[in-house]
């Protein structure tokens, strides 16, 4: 079907240039690989890199995680409620700053799947290449500053 208007903006923008869109490429490829291996483990990226991080740290304001990952509020709010509902993470004190602690459930499942997150590692790295490892590093050191 042909436009009955002309869209000069339209027409005259590639959208193959916007940061955006090369950065979520990005990310959805690279998602691709992680999923491949974190398959068999019925567990997202996302809920990973909470479990990891929370484990880490043991027991920490759930406020903390959702700034150190930089992940939206109700990401944050339905993964843990996951996590939670799983026994992998506990929430305590008082409604409005909740504290949340890896259980012995949770880092035991966490073991499990770090092989698997490093062989997906592994296969991401192997394909980036050290420029590609190097330009990333960059790439986030500029976008977190």
């Amino acid at each position: 079907m042909a436009l009955k208007k002309a869209y000069p903006l339209l027409e005259n923008t590639d959208p193959w240039i916007c940061t955006a869109s090369k950065l979520a490429l990005s990310i959805r490829s690279v998602n691709v690989i992680y999923r491949k291996h974190l398959k068999k483990h019925k567990v997202t990226m996302s809920q990973l890199s909470l479990l990891m991080v929370i484990g880490k740290m043991v027991s920490v304001p759930q406020s903390e995680v959702g700034k150190m990952l930089k992940l939206e509020k109700s990401t944050i709010t339905r993964d843990l409620k996951r996590l939670i509902d799983k026994g992998h993470i506990v929430k305590n004190g008082p409604a409005n700053r909740p504290i949340v602690e890896i259980t012995d459930k949770g880092a035991a499942y966490t073991e499990k799947i770090i092989p698997d997150w490093h062989a997906a590692t592994d296969e991401a790295l192997a394909i980036l290449g050290n420029d590609g490892e190097q330009a990333l590093n960059l790439v986030l050191n500029k976008l977190t500053k």
